[in-house]
């Protein structure tokens, strides 16, 4: 805005050219793979072993090595995102296999008589769609034939878990009350209803702005089809109290307005059935509370409650649902929720708070992971996990753990993995030999014929590590060995080499290295790491064990085929990319321009001093950015950078002389 500078004075005003970039160094893992139990399909945010134990239960080589891959890597980073995946398939194949269904229980309705859910009280994981939509009712699958099941709850995988849910009256407002709504009149998107103020304790606090919800509201048009066209929630327009016999004992006759999206044609209705308006907060016959807990021991412990649910659409009064599926589902870490509402339409009289036979909390049994057909339905499952991660404004991760998921003919999963980096732009992958494949020959083989990637966003691993495995307590557990390289580049930063005496050596808590599957002598390193791209892990006499190499997987020579110069190349190019997008849609002027360049010459310059690069040099100006590229709307940024190389290898002369007085100068 301008100034109005007419009266003498002094007139301040700040210009802020500082243009901090908003680094972040934190270096985060991304996991997929089987446990033992917890979330599924779903990226979980962990921080250390002991939150992924929580979550997913305890370390075991029967769900694979993403778990111990996390506790290794979690000793060095902070920040995980774990996928969990099961055997999911042809609902059908799972009919008579037990192992392959979630534990569930059916809710009743007080007063209705016991049913059951499907065959041998199982719900299977497979479900279609339609018969998961909350408007399935008891006509889908989900429910059966029997129409008295008000919710099927269902555990998420407890693999033995002893969960329990219980139900409780959970009452929001005592003074609150609904009442039946009569057929209503309406006039374009307003609509005035006649409401029975029986059940009203004091109709009077029903107020004009006041919100209301309306549900269970259902019609009929002639030729049968039944629609839902006015469920929700609305503010009361105006209201007027009829009088009856000289009393104020009459009904509610309350005005609102439709939103947008009610478009149903009022004309054609012949039939408003069991309609039902109230106030909000809800009264206390139609709000419970939703509680899971599990039984430890004798200890039966609350993992999760829910407050003020619903089975029947509805919000509170800051506009959040309060139905059921809405509250729990997505949210809960240990069961979903599906509701019948087909009976819960039928009988709008029911007093809708589900009830369990007894007082006791209700226990979900017979829960199982499910077991793979075979591998290539497992790789299947496993490959559309890292999907999730293929969005960067979702899951904040910079380094993708293979996780021991590879055999001699199948590397799909590290193709996925390779695929999700690539296109994310800001990942490094760490890939694995396969256990079998360790030997010189086999690994050349492996690498050569069947992986055969060339990329500078990922690196490979050889040999498998045999540990002390301190969970189970068992002794020559064989450990993949990208995992201890995750851990290593955890400690440092991007344009550290993660290989060498001063800080490769390898070690682990939980899994402790004890011995490698394969020793490689130089010839045999050699072979590996200059002609493969394989990053060898050797013993090292007085140091242990140690990641002796830092290759990525680019053929080609070129400083990006070195882990630290692709790391920080990747880590500078995301961090200025995040900064850019704030110059997005600013006048592209000699201004913004420079701008830009003071900007990105400041962090850079943080690199620099660290020694992560040993120059640069930004161009963003009328060189770069001509009349044509500024008229197609276009900024052109480019940045220059002179990598800092590591010493792989010393040559070390001893030159044996009877005079000191020459030097001698050996040249290579």
């Amino acid at each position: 805005m301008a100034t109005n500078t007419k009266f003498p004075g002094v007139y301040p005003s700040i210009t802020d050219l500082t243009g901090v970039v908003a680094t972040n160094a934190v270096t985060a893992c991304g996991f997929v793979g089987e446990a033992e139990y917890g979330p599924v399909f779903t990226p979980t945010l962990l921080s250390s072993l002991s939150d992924y134990t929580a979550r997913f239960g305890t370390l075991s080589s029967r769900y694979g090595y993403a778990g111990y891959s996390l506790a290794v890597a979690a000793e060095t980073i902070g920040q995980h995102y774990f996928v969990r995946v099961v055997p999911v398939g042809d609902p059908a194949a799972h009919v008579d296999d037990k192992d392959a269904c979630w534990a569930s229980v059916p809710v009743l309705v007080t007063g209705k008589s016991t049913g059951t859910v499907g065959k041998d009280g199982y719900w299977y994981e497979e479900i279609s769609a339609a018969e998961l939509s909350r408007d399935s009712g008891a006509d889908s699958g989900l429910f059966g034939t029997d129409k008295n099941t008000a919710i099927i709850v269902t555990a998420k995988d407890p693999n033995n878990r002893k969960f329990y849910v219980a139900i409780e009256d959970s009452t929001i407002n005592e003074n609150q009350a609904s009442g039946l709504m009569a057929a209503p009149s309406v006039s374009g998107k307003t609509v005035t209803v006649k409401v029975d103020a029986a059940r009203f304790e004091n109709k009077q606090e029903c107020a004009v702005g006041d919100k209301i919800v309306v549900s269970r509201f259902k019609t009929i048009i002639e030729d049968g089809e039944e629609i839902d066209p006015l469920n929700g929630m609305f503010e009361i327009k105006s209201k007027t109290v009829e009088e009856e016999s000289g009393e104020d004992t009459g009904n509610l006759i309350l005005t609102f307005n439709m939103d947008a999206t009610h478009e149903i044609d009022f004309t054609d209705v012949t039939i408003w059935e069991n309609a039902r308006i109230k106030l909000y907060p809800m009264d206390n016959e139609t709000t419970f509370s939703f509680t899971v807990m599990e039984k430890v021991g004798r200890v039966m412990q609350t993992l999760e409650t829910y407050e003020y649910c619903t089975l029947y659409p509805a919000q509170d009064e800051y506009g959040n649902s309060t139905f059921l599926e809405d509250v729990i589902n997505g949210t809960s870490n240990y069961v979903q929720v599906f509701t019948n509402k087909k009976l819960i339409d039928e009988d709008p009289e029911t007093i809708i708070i589900p009830k369990f036979t007894g007082d006791e909390p209700l226990f979900l049994d017979n829960g199982q992971s499910g077991t793979w057909v075979d591998d290539n339905a497992k790789y299947t499952a496993l490959n559309a996990a890292w999907e999730l991660f293929r969005d960067r404004s979702q899951v904040d991760v910079s380094l993708l753990m293979n996780s021991g998921y590879v055999n001699k003919n199948n590397v799909s999963y590290q193709s996925k993995m390779l695929e999700i980096a690539e296109a994310r732009r800001d990942c490094f992958c760490l890939f694995d030999t396969p256990m079998t494949e360790t030997s010189l020959e086999n690994a050349i083989d492996w690498r050569s014929n069947t992986q055969g990637f060339n990329t500078y966003r990922g690196a490979v691993y050889a040999p498998w590590i045999k540990t002390y495995d301190s969970i189970q307590g068992r002794a020559n557990f064989v450990m993949c060995p990208s995992a201890y390289a995750a851990k290593v580049m955890g400690a440092y930063n991007p344009w550290i080499a993660p290989a060498g005496l001063n800080r490769g050596v390898i070690s682990a808590s939980a899994v402790s290295p004890t011995g490698l599957t394969q020793y490689y002598d130089t010839t045999q390193g050699g072979k590996l790491y200059t002609d493969n791209q394989i990053n060898c892990i050797i013993k090292n006499p007085g140091a242990g064990y140690v990641v002796w190499g830092q290759r990525t997987l680019q053929a080609k020579p070129s400083a990006l085929d070195r882990i630290n110069v692709a790391r920080t190349v990747i880590y500078i190019e995301t961090i200025l990319r995040d900064a850019a997008k704030w110059h997005l849609f600013e006048n592209n002027t000699a201004y913004l321009r420079m701008q830009i360049t003071l900007q990105f010459n400041a962090f850079l310059d943080t690199i620099l001093s660290a020694e992560g690069i040993q120059g640069y040099k930004v161009v963003c100006d009328t060189t770069n950015n001509t009349d044509i590229v500024i008229q197609n709307n276009q900024l052109v940024i480019d940045i220059y950078l002179i990598p800092t190389y590591t010493a792989e290898v010393i040559r070390l002369n001893t030159i044996i002389t009877n005079d000191l007085s020459t030097t001698v100068v050996t040249t290579i």
